[in-house]
């Protein structure tokens, strides 16, 4: 290598350093030969020994040269074209990738309920039944595809839109003894599965890999302690905000009382109540490359030494406190990331985890209107809030499953992750509020 004693004699050199590909290294090496070394060597035919080392070098330049360029590439959303790239800078910005997206469709279920006295006014709701989420409705054209009920079936509820249809009448008074009710139930294109892990000594950021691929929801991670495990937006989150139906509220008996047992106002039905359970059992859910599902748990350390128990907390009192302080309220905080200063949430050890999660999806599960009249009686489950010698007589759906879609494509996972990292779950205009 020529030695140059300034910078002006440095810049008349010959080397170039745009060169990029095969033919332009090549080239620069032999005008360097020629220039730098023309006693030293001289032939420069294809088939000689130096012109072989040449292209060699030549062909290192031209590998090294693509593969800085195509790092660089594919650091950059808009440019990267490797999946596995793009859902790991969409992780950074907080969006996750679907394995698949399901179809949703409102489903039509009738019950029969008696009557008190013949007439509509006097229907025996007490009589009707409640039903557990998680009944399997197939199509009747293609059987394998299911759809399964999100939400409980609650015929105790009165309402003014119940649709109602006399069933049976008695024969010798005339009147109406038997309705029939129907309840418009949200259900999702999928079948729920289980799968169970022994975990043994504890290791930081615990990794459990579902086998099946397209999986759609995490129904529940429960351990050998039938203690729940809560799944989380990321580690540092601890309170999670849960829906609880009446049907599993520790103070209520039906839809119309509250937790303190006082009726609601002009007696409306109120099936949900939204809480808050601060928790460190939890978890976080990723995609992998091949469209299977991770579980990832915490590390297991609590900075300050204590213990986080378990309960749950009204929403009212949600960003009250802050940790490690008391009554400085001048900035603002996120109500769910309470947990930041002293763990990542607990990892399990020495205990058997069992994960009921829901698979299925795809463009195959959307269905015609009417194509969804099965009923799996097997799944049926009656709660003993209603009665439950209750049955479902029929179900049935006047729209189209719809929604239902394959794995995202890298173009929609670019876009979904620009829009996501835009709104980064955050309410600001009174447009966001309204959406």
């Amino acid at each position: 290598m020529p030695s140059y004693n300034n910078s002006k004699e440095f810049q008349k050199s010959n080397i170039k350093y745009l060169n990029k590909d095969f033919d332009q290294f090549k080239s620069s090496l032999v005008q360097y030969s020629k220039t730098y070394f023309p006693d030293t060597y001289k032939d420069f035919n294809e088939s000689s020994p130096g012109m072989m080392l040449m292209e060699l070098s030549a062909y290192v330049g031209d590998v090294l040269s693509f593969y800085i360029d195509n790092q660089y590439k594919e650091m950059l959303l808009p440019l990267a074209e490797e999946r596995r790239n793009i859902m790991n800078m969409a992780k950074m910005f907080g969006y996750k990738v679907k394995p698949i997206v399901p179809a949703y469709v409102n489903l039509a279920f009738s019950s029969e309920v008696n009557s008190v006295s013949g007439n509509e006014q006097n229907i025996n709701y007490s009589n009707a039944g409640v039903f557990d989420a998680g009944i399997k409705v197939s199509s009747n054209i293609n059987p394998n595809l299911i759809f399964e009920t999100l939400e409980p079936i609650d015929f105790t509820i009165s309402s003014s839109i119940d649709n109602l249809q006399p069933r049976s009448i008695n024969a010798a008074t005339g009147l109406i003894e038997t309705y029939t009710l129907f309840r418009n139930i949200k259900a999702v294109s999928g079948e729920t599965k289980t799968a169970t892990f022994t975990v043994g000594v504890p290791e930081k950021f615990y990794n459990i890999n579902l086998a099946d691929k397209n999986i759609i929801d995490i129904i529940s991670c429960i351990d050998s302690n039938n203690n729940n495990w809560y799944e989380v937006d990321f580690l540092a989150q601890d309170k999670v905000p849960i829906p609880v139906h009446y049907t599993n509220h520790i103070n209520r008996d039906n839809a119309y009382s509250n937790a303190n047992g006082e009726a609601y106002v002009m007696d409306v039905p109120v099936a949900y109540s939204l809480q808050y359970v601060k928790t460190n059992k939890r978890f976080t859910r990723e995609t992998n490359i091949d469209n299977t599902t991770s579980l990832v748990f915490g590390n297991g350390v609590l900075k300050d030494g204590s213990t986080i128990d378990d309960g749950f907390i009204d929403l009212e009192q949600i960003g009250v406190l802050i940790p490690g302080q008391t009554n400085n309220l001048n900035q603002a905080q996120d109500p769910l990331l309470g947990d930041e200063y002293s763990t990542l949430g607990e990892t399990p050890m020495h205990t058997t985890l069992t994960i009921t999660y829901r698979v299925g999806g795809g463009i195959s599960s959307n269905a015609s209107s009417g194509e969804l009249a099965s009923i799996d009686i097997s799944s049926v489950k009656n709660l003993t809030s209603g009665n439950t010698t209750a049955t479902l007589i029929n179900v049935s759906n006047g729209s189209p499953a719809r929604g239902g879609r394959n794995s995202e494509t890298i173009d929609e996972i670019k876009e979904k992750t620009k829009a996501f990292f835009t709104t980064q779950n955050r309410c600001v205009t009174k447009e966001d509020y309204e959406a």
